[in-house]
């Protein structure tokens, strides 16, 4: 039940992390366009933000994953 259980629990912390940070993004552009009056530009760039940052952070949160996966012996 261990083999499948950690990289179940990588992935699902992972989607966690992506999803926070784009609905973030969204939600703080959202509220500076309402704030400042320019609609669609802080929206765009909290989605982009939210994407850039989910990247390099769930790069991040998996590479111990991805090493473990690799270190383990081939059948």
């Amino acid at each position: 039940m261990g083999s499948w259980m950690t990289p179940v629990a990588y992935l699902l912390g992972a989607g966690w992390y992506f999803a926070t940070c784009i609905i973030l993004g969204v939600v703080i552009g959202r509220w500076a366009d309402s704030a400042t009056g320019l609609e669609p530009t802080f929206t765009l760039i909290g989605i982009v933000l939210g994407l850039a940052v989910a990247a390099v952070g769930g790069y991040r949160m998996l590479l111990p994953l991805i090493r473990r996966l690799d270190d383990e012996p081939r059948e």
